[in-house]
């Protein structure tokens, strides 16, 4: 992966990536001296011909060609990162349409549980034809020469997430998150008569448009039918089905396989908690301790932080955020209902490229940790390791000779 230093260079990255024709290269290229012009040079002039996205000239300069054509479509810039891997918006090829494409991370690229997951998140999602829910269109597999991966092909949406929103404008207002509720219920009702439970209602999953209106992202760890077989491919892989554990049910937290739509109805209400409060229920750093206070303790009072909530949404509340089951409402469409007189639905203001920054600020702080993690792991598994080997050497020269003295001074001529 050689960095490019001249226009020259960068010109023959430009023509492998297959982001452009040899006819819109040639407009900007006839302007460049490709032995004294920088490559910075001719990315400015390209980013500037509106040919090359900032994104796209970036990872030029870099000199990352490979994977910025995937089949028919041309990455312009990520949208977002998560544990499975990376969204990017693109373009299909020779048209004006926009998609969002969610390409597994290179770790993943051979881990057999991560390619069930994506499989059935794909599944759900073309099963799924809502206003309220992310569409997918398809699932395919691209070789674009460093080894085959999977990638996903969804509408774009160019939307905050509730996550976002809160930390932004905390506290949001209650009608606001009423509303954003009232639209996640409807989808989620949808979803619920197809059959599917989401098993991860959270604030980062829900995104919200300019025009207010509500989309459900990431059916990853949607369950389908707990008899299919690619659900059950997924179990024996080991794939994680818990959720996310600020706002898992209780009885997911038991028996992730064994719960109902209810479950979403419970992680709906710690959304909408989230939504009026700006933290979690249970705001603690220890996942164990998290589920145990979704089993077995109350949140603290919404009224705690403040007093503009009304009672009836307070009443909805609670009762979506039930221990048990059978105490919440039995349907997710009510929650919609319920919440109509609280709710309006009105545009959003917030700048789609400052989230955007953030996002990535936000993915290289994880994946540092992710990294620093790793290493964390891999030193204390070679010092466990170590001490192992030591110890079995020290087992093996005290069983050869009796006498103390004698077996160090063996140790140290074989040490030495």
């Amino acid at each position: 992966m050689a960095v490019p230093a001249t226009s020259g260079a960068f010109l023959q990255l430009v023509e492998k990536s297959g982001l452009l024709t040899p006819e819109l290269t040639v407009s900007v290229s006839k302007n460049l001296n490709r032995e004294e012009d920088s490559a910075k040079l001719a990315a400015r002039a390209f980013v500037t011909a509106k040919l090359l996205t900032v994104f796209q000239a970036k990872q030029l300069l870099k000199g990352r060609w490979r994977g910025l054509c995937i089949d028919n479509y041309r990455l312009l810039y990520p949208v977002g990162a998560g544990g499975m891997g990376y969204v990017y918006a693109a373009q299909e090829e020779g048209s004006d349409w926009h998609v969002a494409l969610k390409v597994l991370a290179d770790r993943f690229r051979r881990d057999a549980a991560m390619l069930t997951r994506i499989q059935l998140e794909a599944e759900a999602g073309m099963r799924l034809k809502h206003p309220n829910i992310l569409r997918t269109w398809s699932t395919n597999r691209f070789d674009g020469g460093q080894g085959e991966f999977h990638y996903m092909v969804m509408e774009l949406v160019k939307g905050i997430s509730v996550q976002e929103m809160v930390c932004l404008q905390k506290p949001i207002p209650v009608w606001r998150a009423c509303d954003v509720v009232r639209q996640a219920a409807m989808g989620l009702q949808h979803a619920h008569d197809k059959g599917l439970v989401h098993r991860d209602v959270k604030p980062e999953n829900l995104l919200v448009r300019t025009d207010g209106s509500v989309k459900i992202l990431d059916f990853g760890l949607a369950m389908i039918d707990e008899h299919d077989e690619e659900f059950s491919m997924a179990m024996i892989m080991g794939q994680d089905r818990l959720g996310t554990a600020d706002y898992v049910a209780p009885e997911q937290s038991i028996n992730s396989y064994r719960i109902d739509h209810r479950a979403d109805i419970y992680s709906l209400g710690c959304t909408l908690y989230y939504s009026l409060v700006g933290q979690p229920p249970f705001p603690y750093e220890s996942v164990s301790v998290k589920i145990r206070c979704h089993r077995q303790k109350r949140p603290k009072a919404v009224t705690d932080f403040r007093d503009d909530v009304p009672d009836s949404v307070l009443q909805i509340l609670e009762k979506m955020m039930a221990k048990r089951p059978e105490r919440r409402f039995s349907e997710v469409e009510q929650i919609a209902v319920l919440l109509e007189s609280e709710s309006r639905k009105e545009p959003v203001e917030f700048s789609f490229e400052r989230i955007l920054r953030a996002r990535g600020r936000l993915a290289k702080r994880r994946e540092l940790e992710r990294l620093q993690r790793q290493r964390k792991d891999a030193e204390s598994t070679q010092a466990h390791a170590n001490t192992i080997v030591a110890q079995d050497n020290g087992a093996t020269i005290a069983s050869t000779d009796s006498n103390p003295a004698k077996a160090v001074e063996r140790k140290g001529s074989v040490d030495s």
